[in-house]
């Protein structure tokens, strides 16, 4: 990860001036259904993008919709965010434009709960808080267990792109690089109601997510940090939508 940090350094990057067409327009995941819709934000990794969100949205077709952002630094040419200002500039934007179709919950797992939260934090700020926000098995940021887990988890990424798919350059670096940008950040309260969903397994020599020190409430689901959302995703959905509909 070192390597591909200092490459990462080398990367264009772009400034909260800088920030007009830096985002993605939300992929959309499922229609139909009541009730406000799932702005799913994509983890850090290598990997990571709307696709990880596809059996969630599979899951609750037809009860919410659901749509998925691409951060932006993963695709071929792209700049990588300055700083996390810049990068909640970019994404706020964009979900402020969504939010024009109706009320949003935004969604992330894992660091992507970092970028759901600090995005939530700023519309908060302006009066636009999203109704909730969720956070799918997010290690709090600067953790004394943030590194252990995190390099169990991207071994566990380098084995399944080895196995399904080739992570590039641009998308390695952008992984390290966003992972840099977060190393100093702490989540602030937020002015909406945030719901912590726990992998009931932890990975491999790792022990579960700590717990998420502002306030939450807080559902486990079968299934790890991975699998969640894979084999699992209608049980997480479900969790999500039922929590949801009692409370926003």
């Amino acid at each position: 990860m070192a390597l591909l940090t200092v490459a990462a350094r080398l990367r264009p990057v772009f400034g909260r001036a800088g920030t007009v067409g830096a985002a993605h327009e939300p992929v959309p995941l499922a229609v139909g259904g009541a009730g406000p819709r799932l702005l799913c934000l994509p983890a850090l990794s290598a990997l990571s993008g709307p696709q990880e969100y596809a059996r969630l949205g599979a899951g609750l077709r037809g009860m919410r919709p659901v749509s998925a952002l691409r951060h932006p630094g993963f695709g071929p040419g792209e700049a990588l965010p300055a700083d996390v200002d810049a990068l909640v500039a970019a994404e706020a934007a964009t979900v402020r434009a969504a939010a024009a179709e109706g009320p949003l919950v935004l969604l992330g797992r894992s660091a992507g709960g970092w970028v759901a939260h600090a995005v939530a934090e700023r519309l908060g700020s302006e009066g636009a808080a999203p109704v909730a926000v969720v956070l799918l098995d997010t290690y709090p940021p600067g953790h004394g267990d943030r590194d252990r887990a995190l390099s169990a988890m991207t071994s566990d990424m380098l084995r399944r792109a080895a196995e399904f798919a080739s992570a590039d350059l641009d998308r390695l670096t952008a992984m390290a690089g966003y992972f840099e940008l977060f190393d100093a950040w702490e989540p602030a309260p937020l002015s909406c109601p945030t719901l912590y969903v726990r992998a009931g397994d932890p990975l491999p020599d790792t022990e579960s997510a700590p717990r998420w020190g502002l306030p939450h409430a807080e559902v486990t689901v079968p299934g790890d940090h991975f699998t969640m959302l894979e084999e699992h995703a209608r049980t997480t959905a479900l969790a999500v939508h039922r929590w949801l509909a009692d409370r926003v």
